[in-house]
């Protein structure tokens, strides 16, 4: 080999090995980066699961409040009493002090609060239609009902592009059937439930339209009689009008004496829950003969076929 290639040579060597520390410095430097980079997207992930974790527990928080400041029934029941205590107290005073105006101005009050269609009293009859609604269903039916008709949780499909939920909530908090660890035989069972739970739904619509009915219905009857009680009570005089509410709603024995003898409604109560469970049963009993009656026609109809089939 000649000296001239024997040098080159011998100065490729060095210069890898000048250049190798470079190298590695570069290779520690990329390891270190891809460290801090994914130390950065781990803190940025966590950052953003408490936010969310504050986002939800804000949201709970709110309404946990919105509910509590809600007054329940038996809060408005009892300011109802305690207000039209008052009211009569000072009816009292004005009826004992023969002052016609005064009487006047709280019989209009009374009349205005804590009549017939007097607001306290709607707002107790709008209290008690509320939990009767949230009493008709538990927590996991209206659940079961809502994922079944929105097509998520266990019952989602796969949507086109476009389309989009008609509400703003995440996978996870749609998601509690799917985290039952369900297998794919118990998934499928349930998924072909949907058409059924879906109708079931629409029976528990119908429902409640009919239940919303009977309190605008309740409302609509409390304005004509309470129009009826203004209308007597514009025969009377203020004194008059007074003496009347003070003698039926103020004395106790007279109002044990209307409950013994089963003034209205307690007199007809019974006879009404009577008569609505014999209407009920007519209905159903028209519905299962009528079944029948079909089933048997069918019978019929198959039997007339095959004979002249047979005959033929």
């Amino acid at each position: 080999m000649s000296e001239k290639k024997i040098r080159k040579k011998y100065h490729d060597k060095i210069d890898f090995k000048l250049d190798l520390p470079d190298t590695n410095n570069k290779k520690e430097k990329a390891r270190q980066s891809a460290k801090n980079t994914r130390q950065r997207k781990k803190a940025y992930i966590e950052s953003l699961e408490q936010k969310c974790e504050v986002a939800q527990l804000t949201a709970q928080l709110n309404q946990n409040k919105k509910v509590e400041s809600k007054p329940s029934l038996m809060q408005l029941m009892e300011q109802f009493l305690i207000d039209r205590k008052q009211q009569f107290d000072m009816l009292e005073k004005a009826y004992q002090e023969e002052n016609e105006a005064s009487i006047k101005v709280i019989t209009n009050s009374l009349r205005f609060k804590y009549g017939i269609a007097g607001q306290g009293r709607l707002m107790a009859i709008n209290k008690v239609f509320e939990l009767l609604i949230d009493l008709l269903l538990p927590m996991h039916m209206r659940y079961l009902f809502w994922v079944a008709s929105e097509d998520v949780d266990i019952f989602k499909r796969e949507r086109q592009s476009g389309e989009f939920y008609s509400f703003d909530m995440s996978d996870s908090q749609i998601n509690c059937l799917n985290s039952f660890g369900l297998d794919d035989d118990q998934i499928l069972k349930i998924q072909n439930m949907q058409q059924t739970i879906q109708e079931q739904r629409s029976h528990y619509d119908n429902l409640i339209i009919e239940i919303y009915k009977i309190q605008q219905s309740i409302i609509k009857e409390s304005e004509k009689c309470q129009t009826i009680v203004d209308e007597i009570w514009d025969v009377l005089e203020p004194k008059q009008a007074a003496g009347q509410g003070k003698f039926i709603l103020q004395n106790q024995s007279r109002i044990e004496q209307f409950r013994e003898k089963k003034v209205y409604p307690d007199c007809v109560i019974l006879t009404l829950q009577k008569r609505a469970k014999e209407e009920i049963q007519r209905q159903q009993q028209y519905s299962y003969f009528d079944m029948k009656k079909e089933q048997k026609q069918e019978e019929l109809g198959l039997n007339n076929y095959f004979q002249a089939d047979f005959n033929n």
